[in-house]
C-alpha cells in the first residue's frame, strides 16, 4: 500500500500545527528522489531494495516507556512528543525538526511525517536531575514502521543524563525503523546522551542525531549499533557558542550479512570550542560498514580543537570495512587531527593469550573486550555503561 495522506490519518489526536507539518514533510518525500550511487554521501551505500510503502502500517503512536528518577525536580517536562505539542507549543513548535531537516532526504522526510511516539524532555535553568531518565521504545510486530523521535531541551546551567533503548520483541522481525534525536543546550548545560539501537536483525533502520551548543554548554553523546540489516546513523553536533564541548563516541557490531553506514559531523561555527569523536567497531563474518566523518571550521572559528578517529576490528576474511575521515578548514588557528584504522586482531597478541592455556574462542574474546574497553570508559553514566557492556557481552558471546 503506498504511503500517502490517507497514511495521516493513523495519526489522531494531534494540533493542527503538527498535521500541517507532517502534511508538508509528506509532500517533501513525494518530490523527493531515492538517493544515488552517484551521490557522495550515498556511494557506498545502496538502498535500491528498499521500499517503504511496504511498512505503511504505523504500529503504535506512544510506544514507549519511561523510567523515572523517584521525583522529577519542579519545573522539569517529560512527556509524550505528541502530547508536549499540544500542551507546550512553544517548547516544541520552533525546534521541532530545526535540527534534523525533514528536507535533507527521502528517509529523514519520511521520519517527520509519520514519526511515531517519542519523547520530549525540557530541564529549567539551572536544575540538576542526578539520576539518569532512560526512554524504552519497543517494536512488537513485524512488517511495520517504528518512527520514534527525542526532543530534548536543556536550559541554562542544567545538568542531567538520558538514555534511548531501542528495542525488538523479536530478532528476527523486519519492518521499517527509526530512532531520531534533537538536542538543544543552552549556555553552561551539561547533557549526557546515550542511544542504544537493538532492533530485529532483518529491519531497515535510518537516524540523525543534532545537537546544538551554546556557550559553554557540554554534550556527551555515545551511540551504539547492534541490530538492522542496514543501520544508517548520522551523529552531528553544531558548535555555536564560545566554550561549547562535544564528545561524542560509538560502538558497533556487526555480523552475519549486516551493513552499518555512520555519517558524522563536527561543524565549529564559533572559536574556542572543542570537539572529540572517537568510533570503534568489530566486524565478523560477512558484515560491512561505512564511517564517513568532517570536520568543519568555519571562517570565523579561531582556537577550535577538534579530533576524529575511526577505529575497526576485522574478524573475518570475508568482513569489510571503509573509513573515510575529511576536513574542511577555513581558519588557520585550530588544531585537528583526524585518523582511521581498519585492521585484524593482532595475531602476536592472540599467540601470546593461546601460550598462556587460554582457548582461542575465549582469547579473541577477551581481545574484542579490550578493543572497546577505553571507548567503554567514556559512556556518561553507570547505567547505561552496565547496560552496554552486557549488550556487547552477550554479541562477542
Amino acid at each position: 500500500m503506498a504511503i500517502t495522506s490517507e497514511t495521516l490519518d493513523q495519526l489522531q489526536g494531534e494540533p493542527g500545527w503538527l498535521r500541517e507539518r507532517r502534511e508538508s514533510a509528506l509532500a517533501t518525500f513525494e518530490r523527493l528522489p531515492a538517493p544515488s550511487r552517484t551521490d557522495e554521501e550515498w556511494r557506498r551505500t545502496d538502498v535500491s531494495r528498499l521500499d517503504p510503502s511496504r511498512f505503511s502500517k504505523l504500529e503504535h503512536l506512544d510506544g514507549h516507556e519511561l523510567v523515572l528518577p523517584e521525583a522529577l525536580p519542579e519545573g522539569v517536562i517529560l512527556e509524550p512528543l505528541r502530547v508536549a505539542a499540544e500542551k507546550h507549543r512553544d517548547l516544541v513548535e520552533p525546534r521541532l525538526f530545526s535540527l534534523v531537516h525533514a528536507d535533507r532526504d527521502r528517509f529523514t522526510a519520511l521520519h517527520a511525517a509519520l514519526f511515531t511516539g517519542g519523547t520530549f524532555l525540557y530541564v529549567p535553568d539551572g536544575v540538576v536531575v542526578d539520576k539518569p531518565i532512560i526512554g524504552q521504545h519497543f517494536s512488537h510486530e513485524a512488517g511495520t514502521s517504528v518512527l520514534p523521535h527525542t526532543l530534548i531541551v536543556a536550559g541554562k546551567g542544567s545538568k542531567f543524563d538520558y538514555l534511548d533503548e531501542y528495542i525488538a520483541e523479536n530478532d528476527g522481525e523486519d519492518g521499517y525503523r527509526s530512532g531520531s534525536t534533537e538536542i538543544f543546550l543552552d549556555e553552561g548545560a551539561q547533557v549526557g546522551y546515550v542511544a542504544v539501537q537493538k532492533w530485529g536483525r532483518n529491519v531497515w533502520h535510518f537516524s540523525d542525531q543534532r545537537a546544538e551548543l551554546l556557550k559553554d554548554s557540554s554534550l556527551h553523546l555515545f551511540n551504539v549499533t547492534l541490530g538492522g540489516k542496514f543501520s544508517k546513523t548520522r551523529v552531528e553536533a553544531s558548535l555555536a557558542g564560545p566554550g561549547a564541548d562535544a564528545e561524542l563516541k560509538a560502538i558497533y557490531f556487526a555480523s552475519g550479512e549486516q551493513f552499518f553506514d555512520f555519517h558524522t559531523l563536527q561543524d565549529h561555527r564559533v572559536g574556542n570550542t572543542r570537539s572529540d569523536l572517537l568510533f570503534k567497531g568489530a566486524l565478523s563474518d560477512a558484515a560491512r560498514t561505512v564511517y564517513a566523518g568532517l570536520i568543519r571550521i568555519e571562517k570565523h572559528a579561531a582556537r577550535s580543537d577538534a579530533y576524529q578517529a575511526n577505529r575497526n576490528l576485522v574478524l573475518s576474511d570475508h568482513a569489510k570495512a571503509t573509513s573515510v575521515p575529511m576536513l574542511e578548514i577555513d581558519n588557520n588557528d585550530v588544531r585537528c587531527t583526524h585518523g582511521a584504522t581498519v585492521g585484524p586482531v593482532d595475531p602476536e597478541h592472540l599467540f601470546y593469550l593461546r601460550s598462556r592455556g587460554i582457548p582461542e574462542p575465549t582469547a579473541k574474546r577477551m581481545l574484542i573486550q579490550g578493543f572497546f574497553g577505553d571507548v567503554l570508559d567514556r559512556i556518561p553514566f553507570e547505567h547505561a555503561r552496565r547496560l552496554v557492556e552486557a549488550e556487547l557481552e552477550s554479541r562477542i558471546g
